[in-house]
């Protein structure tokens, strides 16, 4: 268990490290940050010049990138132009927002997927089944983007139950967190089908049965409890892409977490909140896979020997 608890942190080291390494070039490869920070077409030569001299543009590229490092490390991630504030400020007061609303999409992803996923590969070819592959695939071929402005055309518009935009209490996360679980559900109704189908033929399913089990007892302690091991590596790749389409998410219902703070940094060229956030939002999936990694081989010892 320890060494494969050592060679998954050095993995997940090398993703940081990656991900550190693309981050500082992919945002340098979309121009020169001085003018992406000033209008160029306002700003004179020397004022150009300074705002370089200021953000230490005009040092060699391994000596900029290698002294980024080094303020990363130490938690220095710059001073955000659009909001004012320390970068490190702005994230820690839209992180858990964010947390929020991804938390309660999954929420509801497993509550509507994992039960439907269940009764469908345990009773194939009925209308239950049927109906679970409809909603699998229903949920993969709808836009999370048209399915909000759909919510707030008849939750906030018409019928006026619940707010459109801005957060206040659980409420105004409801309509969000059911847009941005749309996808999850559809992939994990498909993922815990197929995994029931899989297992229901198994042999110690068969020995269930055979002791006169009843087909709610097989379905809870045997096939679902079984089936939960496949589902742990794609819940957390899911929560990533969850935390990922909160961009798209919070932009439409005007939410203040990471994704509308990132959507606000690329309007207004504030590199540094960019850079930063982009690099958070790599660390946060890397934590992600590593923490999904442990449980995985806590649920499943012979992951632990491969």
């Amino acid at each position: 268990m320890q060494r494969y608890l050592l060679m998954r942190l050095g993995q997940s080291l090398l993703l940081l490290f990656g991900a550190l390494v693309l981050v500082f070039w992919m945002v340098r490869l979309t121009g020169d940050p001085a003018a992406l920070l000033i209008a160029r077409d306002f700003a004179s030569p020397e004022q150009l010049q300074e705002m370089r001299a200021a953000l230490g543009l005009n040092d060699p590229l391994p000596v900029q990138f290698i002294r980024y490092a080094g303020d990363v490390l130490r938690g220095d991630l710059g001073y955000s132009l659009r909001f004012r504030q320390p970068v490190r400020d702005v994230i820690f007061a839209a992180l858990p927002i964010t947390l929020l609303l991804s938390t309660l999409a999954m929420a509801i992803a497993l509550t509507v997927a994992i039960p439907l996923g269940v009764i469908g590969g345990v009773s194939p070819g009925s209308w239950k089944d049927s109906l679970a592959r409809l909603v699998g695939l229903l949920g993969q071929a709808t836009p999370t983007f048209w399915l909000a402005l759909i919510l707030i055309w008849v939750f906030a518009v018409n019928l006026r139950w619940l707010p459109s935009f801005g957060v206040d209490g659980l409420r105004s996360f409801i309509l969000p967190a059911f847009a941005l679980s749309i996808g999850a559900v559809g992939q994990l109704v498909r993922l815990t089908r197929s995994a029931v189908l899989e297992i229901r033929n198994e042999d110690y399913i068969r020995t269930a049965r055979s002791k006169g089990l009843s087909p709610f007892t097989i379905g809870l302690h045997h096939i679902a409890r079984n089936a939960s091991i496949a589902l742990v590596s794609v819940v957390g790749i899911q929560f990533t892409y969850l935390m990922a389409g909160s961009i798209y998410i919070e932009s439409i219902f005007a939410i203040p977490g990471i994704g509308w703070m990132l959507n606000e940094a690329i309007r207004n060229r504030d590199f540094v909140l960019v850079q930063s956030l982009t690099l958070f939002i790599a660390t946060f999936a890397v934590l992600i896979h590593l923490a999904t990694d442990v449980i995985y081989s806590v649920l499943d010892p012979r992951i632990r020997h491969r």
